[in-house]
């Protein structure tokens, strides 16, 4: 409350959306448990967090979180999509099938930072060079 009291509030959240959005390479599974848990619990916190989200077009991917967590994370997940429904006025759909695919490729061959930077065609020809 001190923070949004001072003024001071987070200008994207687009880096933290990448890091729950990285494919497993190299990290434990139990950091990188902890690490999106806190993650989560974090956006969870504060309205202006979720007026952030929305206002930098990152509803689809945190609406398919949880389909791309388990155990705590997930529910964590769950509770945010719930949180941002109920305390802003937007009415939560479904992501595009084509968000809901970029979640999945971001998740598990290339992480977000690719899947927002290049156009589908260039998305598809990168898969293919692996």
């Amino acid at each position: 409350q001190y923070q949004e009291d001072a003024g001071h509030s987070f200008l994207t959240f687009q880096p933290v959306i990448h890091v729950l959005y990285r494919p497993t390479y190299n990290i434990q599974p139990e950091l990188q448990t902890i690490c999106q848990e806190l993650i989560v619990v974090s956006l969870l916190t504060r309205k202006n967090n979720h007026d952030v989200l929305i206002k930098e077009d990152l509803l689809d991917y945190v609406t398919c979180l949880p389909w791309h967590t388990s155990g705590s994370v997930q529910e964590r997940a769950k509770e945010l999509v719930t949180m941002i429904q109920l305390t802003t006025d937007v009415n939560i759909q479904p992501p595009s099938l084509l968000n809901m695919t970029k979640a999945t490729v971001a998740k598990y061959y290339c992480g977000l930072d690719k899947v927002l930077e290049l156009s589908v065609p260039e998305l598809v020809w990168e898969l293919l060079k692996k």
